[in-house]
């Protein structure tokens, strides 16, 4: 049977249309000996989760959770910038090492020219650091992969504040284990 769902609806409509299909004076002529039910369209029992799944969905959701937290924290520190004090922008990317495995935390190596551009020339003269907001991007589907976008706001020492240009997104994984550490990561700015 290629369609259940179907042949119930049509056994159920063909129900109603004989149930429907009767008269005051043909129930009146005619006896049945057949019970009267109506019908019904109850769904089919599925079994409770067990307790190892339920569990295991729990744990699933704690680990998930862990690594969502961790992706937001190493964006926060990679998109934060003093252009006083930071040569780059690699130089964020530098004091979030520790929050990588050692193999990845060695491949995060800061050019040798400064950083340029109208946004941190702007910043580095009125002595403003930038101030991340990071969200998960609930749209992106790579498993085992946590994707967050950072935008931020420059906020100077005397209070002036302005948008940041563009934004800037990090796909991060990370190691199965406790203490959660970021294996690898990558990152696109617009």
């Amino acid at each position: 049977m290629k369609h259940p769902k179907i042949l119930t609806l049509a056994l159920a409509a063909g129900l109603v249309t004989g149930v429907a299909g009767c008269t005051s004076a043909s129930t009146e002529t005619e006896t049945s000996s057949a019970p009267t039910m109506a019908p019904s369209m109850a769904s089919p029992t599925v079994p409770a989760p067990s307790s190892s799944e339920s569990s295991q969905s729990q744990g699933q959701a704690t680990e998930d959770l862990a690594k969502v937290e961790l992706a937001k924290q190493a964006a926060t520190i990679m998109t934060t910038w003093d252009p006083t004090k930071d040569f780059n922008r690699t130089a964020a990317e530098l004091r979030a090492r520790p929050l990588m495995t050692p193999d990845r935390a060695k491949e995060v190596i800061a050019p040798e020219r400064p950083a340029t551009g109208v946004e941190w020339l702007t910043a580095a003269e009125k002595n403003a650091t930038s101030k991340p907001t990071v969200k998960l991007m609930t749209e992106h589907h790579e498993q085992d992969t946590i994707a967050v976008t950072a935008t931020w706001q420059w906020v100077s020492k005397d209070g002036e504040s302005w948008a940041g240009e563009g934004k800037q997104t990090f796909f991060f994984t990370f190691t199965d284990t406790e203490p959660y550490k970021i294996r690898d990561y990558v990152s696109s700015r617009r």
